[in-house]
């Protein structure tokens, strides 16, 4: 009896070890807002907050090529559509999804849907973003390729002689 109790003992206490180790986080754990499951856009916002503007905020893909969104300034980049309101998770995977899937219309300048299709008269919402697949600012030895300049809705026609 007294041999199942030395092994017993020093298993229990180890079990105890392991449950508690279980329970409570560790350290560098990160803790989550339960109550909240989108992350706020004024935090996604200052992804660039005193970044220099070739810094790279999110990569995205078109084909084979990877095209950088940049820190920016207000005239292109990350930082340009935070200023104009434009950017949310929404936006970001809008961005995605067009340089993946969308039609070139014109060196770098992809509509999510061709402009022109369908039978209705009136002008359907597309998504469009703007590229440069060279370097900043036109400049031999610049960083190379800027990437995203700019993204938004426009309204393109639709052909009724497709009907």
């Amino acid at each position: 009896m007294s041999l199942d109790r030395k092994i017993t003992v020093p298993f229990v206490v180890a079990m105890g070890a392991l449950t508690i180790s279980l329970c409570v986080p560790a350290a560098n754990a990160q803790v989550r807002d339960t109550g909240r499951t989108v992350q706020s856009v004024e935090t996604r916002a200052d992804k660039c907050k005193n970044q220099n503007s070739k810094k790279i905020a999110y990569t995205f893909n078109r084909g084979p090529a990877r095209i950088p969104l940049r820190c920016g300034t207000v005239n292109w980049g990350h930082k340009h559509l935070v200023e104009r309101g434009r950017w949310s998770t929404s936006f970001k995977n809008k961005i995605n999804e067009t340089l993946w899937k969308g039609y070139e219309k014109s060196p770098g300048v992809i509509f999510r849907y061709k402009p022109g299709t369908g039978c209705s008269p009136n002008p359907r919402k597309n998504f469009k973003v703007v590229y440069n697949k060279g370097p900043l600012g036109g400049r031999p030895g610049g960083v190379t390729p800027q990437g995203v300049i700019t993204a938004s809705v426009e309204y393109t026609p639709r052909s009724a002689n497709a009907c």
